[in-house]
């Protein structure tokens, strides 16, 4: 009786979360004052049609290089002046979505972390991206836009959390103790095919293979709950309490996983390594294995 209480409880709270949101969903709530729509494709593709009042937002405007080796965040001034002037106050509601074009999902997710670093909290990303809202709007064309918005500048104020983004110096200091997961695919983790931009072959050492594209179909729309908490309770063997460290090559794909853990799923303690394998990966005195 216990398991089926704790069972229903837990599907409750998967459907009362919005870290992933139906395109009917966000259908309704179009009228909010609160709402902002952001859109991760390019200038472009966001010209040939889009959401209703989405505005078009570039990845580059929340990351810089470093020594033109690897990408981090920009600090939190810079992401506050580039939420208050995508509108972003700090009760809006923000909705991010892709074209379903390589990497668009991926720039939300990142993006969405960008914000949540900063200690914004209500935000979603659009389950199955523009194609999805194509699909179940096609015949209705006040659903779709061509204009570029505008709107008023927002008043977000950003507060840095320093328990989320970590260094090289901290994921080495937890190796064997923490579990990590690796969101590239597996023959890079593996070892067996290099990675673009980065030297050395295989994983940081103890990490796990899990790659970010396991968790959503082809049409990118997000798998079961019980496939998705499979991968990461059963195969991962990770828990709610568990303290995770999530990396990838530069940081995009490791925002997918953190994403999932952290705002899905609800995992109390994830971090992510955002230069991840272009620095590890390119020192030779950091701990691999293949």
């Amino acid at each position: 009786m216990k398991f089926f209480v704790t069972l229903l409880l837990s599907t409750v709270v998967l459907l009362a979360n919005q870290a992933f949101i139906t395109p009917n969903q966000l259908s309704n709530k179009l009228n909010d004052k609160n709402l902002v729509i952001l859109d991760t494709t390019d200038k472009e593709n966001y010209s040939k049609g889009h959401i209703p009042n989405a505005r078009q937002v570039e990845i580059s405007s929340f990351r810089h290089w470093v020594n033109n080796e690897y990408m981090l965040m920009n600090s939190p001034k810079e992401i506050e002046k580039v939420a208050q002037e995508l509108g972003i106050n700090n009760d809006s509601y923000v909705v991010l979505y892709g074209h379903n074009k390589p990497k668009e999902l991926l720039k939300a997710s990142y993006i969405a972390l960008a914000l949540i670093v900063n200690s914004f909290e209500n935000i979603s990303i659009l389950d199955g991206g523009y194609n999805e809202w194509k699909n179940s709007f096609k015949d209705n064309p006040k659903m779709f836009s061509t204009k570029f918005s505008t709107y008023k500048q927002g008043n977000f104020k950003a507060q840095y959390n320093p328990d989320i983004l970590v260094n090289m110096e901290y994921v080495q200091n937890k190796i064997g103790s923490v579990p990590m997961i690796e969101a590239r695919p597996k023959e890079y983790f593996d070892g067996t095919t290099q990675s673009k931009g980065v030297k050395r072959l295989g994983h940081i050492k103890n990490a796990q293979s899990s790659n970010w594209q396991n968790k959503f179909a082809q049409d990118e729309k997000l798998i079961d709950d019980t496939k998705l908490k499979n991968i990461f309770y059963k195969d991962h063997n990770l828990t709610q309490n568990n303290e995770v460290i999530t990396y990838c090559t530069g940081g995009l794909e490791a925002s997918m996983n953190w994403y999932l853990l952290s705002q899905y799923l609800e995992f109390k303690d994830v971090k992510l390594y955002d230069a991840s394998m272009k620095e590890w990966g390119n020192r030779e005195s950091t701990p691999m294995e293949k």
